[in-house]
């Protein structure tokens, strides 16, 4: 058995607190938390792992009605595509590009380009120029507007080094780009080969129905191919969900696992129950060491090895040593030069909420006390230079701000008096003012200062409020917040919410589950550090 380093004390997101039993004196705070973990409880499924669907997308759905259009595949799925579309349309969709990809897979007029320039305007990011590439071609493709005349496209739609999904749709860009031009030349025997596992039967490669679909759209092209995608098409009315639709991904099964797995560590719930949690987790650890979102995702990355890890480690360091000991190589391994950690390949960018998981699942090892201190750097020097409000897989600035506050409490709990400890506590301080300064009359946050409230943005930010109870300001802010999440509980225990995740970033998606797993964990901090003096319920 392989022993590793327990959680560090009240640093854990699975805020340790009491078990919340609805008894009679129970204040209403405790009666929320249980009636959201029974809640939670229920969404696992026969092999253990907690049940995640991700909802439809138009994006997705406008080219898998493309698909089946070009191909002349399956017109009852069509006609649920249609509707999925027009609807869309007619409620408003989420942003321009999905906008004009529906209304270009519907046969109307569109404005591509204007659609681009009001989705990509503001969007500051390293992969904003990939972006505005993806979203042009696919736009192209669905007839919104001409292919772009564009400089040396070999080399724009390189993705060696990148991670396995967005090799593939780089590849399938490139094939449907290269046709549309009237320049098959260019596409190479490799790009054919990243294609060609898409046009196999059963799910999705990555769990990624974007990545399919535009890989079936290009391998249209080669004659060889020609069966293979009518028979994956055929085989799209069994992913469509029951608005008609079809969405980004297969699901977060391990994601939701994993972080639900640490609400309800810090909910109290029964051992045995955690411990069936932790063991189907376990189970879907990848060959490298670590997990990728859903289950059969082999592509794995350090968001989702992040949460496992923390999870794991915290139910049973002893039984899960191995698990976590792996688990903690493969972040090891991914670490960059400049001590920040990206979300899938080593020597591609790091960013900060990342970094900050990995630093919240390696700290309680002292083995690697150095690694930790050098990704710790990294976030401070990058909220130095920019401010603490990066957005990245997540559409929240709270989501980086809470991360980041605990890869903070992680660091000052394993080197209070090191020579870092100055600057961490003060980067810590102006995220936690920053959360604080943009809190909402009503007591919870949007995505962004002035957005609306929504409770996953609301959770996010409790996490980080709540853990600074010796601030007065932070104290009215959490019992604020709780009162706030406390007035949207819906009557079967749960939360409705916005859509929070993103891919392609800055397009969002929505798993509903997170939205309960968030605020269970939200809650449960500020159970953890209430003070009578905040006045929560």
């Amino acid at each position: 058995m392989t022993y590793r380093a327990l959680p560090l004390p009240g640093v854990s997101l699975a805020a340790p607190g009491p078990r919340p039993e609805p008894l009679p004196g129970s204040g209403p705070l405790d009666h929320a938390r249980a009636r959201l973990a029974g809640r939670l409880l229920t969404a696992a499924g026969p092999d253990g792992l907690l049940r995640a669907p991700c909802d439809s997308r138009i994006l997705e759905s406008a080219l898998a009605l493309r698909l089946l259009t070009v191909t002349g595949v399956d017109p009852d799925a069509q006609e649920r595509l249609t509707r999925r579309l027009k609807t869309a349309v007619d409620e408003g969709a989420p942003d321009p590009v999905q906008e004009a990809a529906a209304r270009a897979a519907l046969g109307e007029y569109v404005d591509g380009r204007g659609a681009l320039a009001r989705l990509l305007g503001g969007f500051d990011h390293f992969t904003a120029g990939r972006k505005r590439l993806m979203f042009q071609t696919i736009l192209a493709e669905l007839g919104a507007h001409p292919f772009p005349e564009l400089p040396s496209p070999e080399a724009l739609f390189e993705a060696r080094g990148q991670q396995g999904w967005l090799i593939t749709e780089m590849a399938a860009l490139k094939v449907l780009y290269a046709f549309g031009t009237g320049a098959p030349r260019l596409v190479a025997e490799q790009d054919w080969r990243a294609l060609e596992p898409c046009s196999l039967p059963g799910p999705p490669p990555y769990g990624n129905h974007l990545a399919r679909t535009l890989a079936l759209l290009a391998l249209r092209l080669r004659p060889r191919y020609a069966t293979a995608v009518r028979e994956r098409a055929s085989e799209l009315r069994g992913r469509l969900r029951e608005d008609g639709g079809l969405p980004f991904i297969t699901g977060m099964d391990v994601f939701a696992t994993a972080t639900g797995g640490l609400a309800l560590t810090g909910a109290g719930a029964p051992a045995h129950t955690v411990r069936a949690l932790a063991t189907a987790l376990a189970e879907h650890r990848n060959a490298d060491g670590g997990w990728g979102f859903d289950r059969g995702v082999a592509q794995s990355d350090v968001d989702d090895t992040a949460y496992c890890v923390e999870f794991l480690r915290a139910t049973d360091p002893g039984r899960f040593g191995a698990e976590v000991a792996a688990g903690e190589r493969y972040l090891l391994a991914r670490q960059g030069a400049d001590g920040g950690f990206p979300t899938f390949e080593r020597g591609t960018a790091s960013e900060v909420a990342i970094t900050a998981a990995a630093v919240n699942a390696l700290a309680p090892e002292p083995a690697h006390r150095s690694a930790v201190e050098a990704a710790v750097r990294f976030v401070v020097a990058r909220q130095e230079a920019a401010g603490p409000f990066e957005r990245s897989w997540s559409l929240n600035e709270s989501n980086a701000l809470f991360r980041t506050v605990l890869a903070h409490d992680s660091f000052l709990a394993v080197a209070p008096g090191g020579p870092a400890a100055t600057e961490v506590a003060r980067a810590r301080a102006r995220a936690v003012a920053r959360l604080i300064d943009t809190q909402n009359a009503d007591g919870g946050w949007g995505h962004v200062p002035s957005d609306p409230s929504d409770p996953i943005s609301t959770a996010y930010a409790l996490i980080a409020v709540a853990r600074t109870p010796t601030v007065p300001s932070a104290r009215g802010a959490t019992g604020r917040a709780v009162r706030h999440l406390l007035e949207r509980q819906r009557p079967d225990g749960g939360f409705v919410s916005r859509p929070d995740q993103a891919g392609p970033r800055p397009l969002a998606y929505h798993v509903p589950v997170l939205t309960d797993v968030c605020v269970l964990l939200g809650l449960n901090h500020a159970r953890a550090s209430r003070l009578p003096s905040q006045g929560m319920p």
